[in-house]
């Protein structure tokens, strides 16, 4: 999180918002969110017949549009809104629109510190990729772009797109590649059947993709250059945290998915699935959600899956600060779990959001959901008051004090409190 460090961590509680006051104000109050630091909220309200507007904490912006959509605060907590005007679109930040306008625009992507803002744009030129004000300008025509990812220190860009036209009902075109990875505005020089889950390295150096050149043949290709493995399927890349040169990808094959690395099968153990491979913050252990048979959930770290199962799913495993021990959320008959180290912990929920260690490992804190209401939870077990709307919690640079931002009584808190204590 960008500038974590110079939050205020000294204010024990807050008032920022009384969000109740917004129903009473407006036509219609959308979903709300909040800025990293949780000092802002802000929500899309209706004003009136084709106007809308932003509320931020006990203000608006000084501008109507005629439409607004995906309200996403930066990194460094500016607040972005994609908006309509004389029926064109563009970016507005801080309420404050673009003069350039686009026929479309989608997904607000930011660089680590909030700096860069990036958005896939449609124009009569084709589609491209906004940064910061600008079109990429690109040697060939952009018939459509899939998704797009930016790099942490905002200097790169990339996109999935497809840079051969292909006439409808055009077998022939289709099946010699039309898609094809563009970066900063220059296309990769070969072309695939389809490309998908593009990933970038945390050093923006390297990109890989998941490529597909036949019906049943799937590859990984990395700057350009694909491996000399194909496989039956494949899911998402994943870049090792502090080696932009190993890559670690699920592969399907002779009927069952196994974990590779550069092409090379490094877990020998097959499973019915296998996905979320997540590295441990120094890249010595690996985590993934796998299926060891059928309607059978769990996590494998290092090849070794939990004895523990779950008949639905299981989500993305989550380290401990020091690698040793791994969370999950997990679903098993319409009930969500907590799950450390392959132990359920606390009790059931109707939903629970992503969790996060202590510095120490001995606790794991998540947003939960119970009976419509929204808590925090500190190792499975419900911690202070319910809340009408919650964030997840974010825990302080030296680790000693938890944020916590929620509405209470149509109010909105940001609080602080002391790690433990809860």
């Amino acid at each position: 999180m960008s500038n974590i460090e110079s939050w205020d961590w000294e204010s024990k509680e807050k008032m920022l918002a009384d969000t109740a006051k917004w129903k009473d104000q407006f036509e219609d109050v959308w979903e709300p969110y909040i800025s990293p630091d949780g000092e802002k909220i802000a929500s899309i309200v209706k004003i009136g017949e084709g106007e809308f507007n932003v509320a931020v904490n006990e203000g608006t912006w000084e501008e109507p549009f005629e439409k607004i959509w995906y309200t996403r605060f930066s990194p460094d907590d500016r607040l972005t809104a994609l908006i309509s005007k004389d029926m064109e679109w563009t970016l507005a930040v801080d309420g404050v629109a673009l003069e350039e306008t686009y026929e479309y625009i989608w997904e607000t992507k930011f660089s680590a510190d909030g700096k860069t803002i990036a958005a896939i744009v449609r124009q009569e030129s084709g589609y491209g990729i906004l940064v910061n004000g600008k079109v990429w300008e690109c040697p060939v025509k952009l018939e459509s772009i899939a998704s797009h990812v930016i790099s942490p220190d905002g200097k790169t860009s990339a996109v999935i797109a497809q840079t051969v036209a292909i006439a409808e009902a055009d077998v022939n075109a289709f099946t010699k590649g039309s898609w094809s990875v563009v970066v900063n505005g220059k296309p990769w020089k070969d072309n695939y059947v389809d490309v998908y889950g593009m990933t970038m390295s945390n050093d923006g150096q390297k990109i890989a993709a998941e490529y597909r050149n036949s019906i049943c043949e799937y590859g990984i290709v990395v700057d350009e250059n694909p491996w000399n493995e194909k496989f039956g399927c494949t899911w998402e890349p994943v870049f090792h945290p502090t080696n932009s040169n190993e890559i670690t990808v699920p592969v399907r094959q002779a009927g069952q998915w196994f974990l590779a690395t550069n092409g090379r099968i490094v877990w020998n153990t097959g499973f019915i699935n296998l996905m979320h491979q997540t590295y441990s913050p120094d890249g010595n252990n690996i985590a993934a959600a796998v299926a060891p048979s059928f309607a059978k959930w769990t996590i494998a770290v290092n090849e070794q899956p939990w004895s523990k199962t779950f008949n639905e799913c299981i989500l993305k495993p989550h380290f401990s600060p020091d690698g040793r021990k791994v969370a999950a959320i997990a679903k098993d008959s319409g009930n969500w779990f907590l799950v450390v180290d392959g132990t359920v912990l606390g009790e059931a929920f109707d939903n629970i959001w992503q969790p996060v260690f202590s510095p120490n490992g001995d606790k794991v804190i998540c947003k939960v959901e119970k009976n419509g209401k929204y808590a925090v939870a500190v190792n499975g077990k419900i911690r202070g008051n319910d809340y009408e709307a919650l964030w997840n919690p974010v825990i302080s640079p030296d680790g000693t004090k938890v944020m916590i931002c929620g509405v209470e009584d149509g109010k909105y808190y940001r609080k602080v409190v002391s790690l433990s204590d809860i």
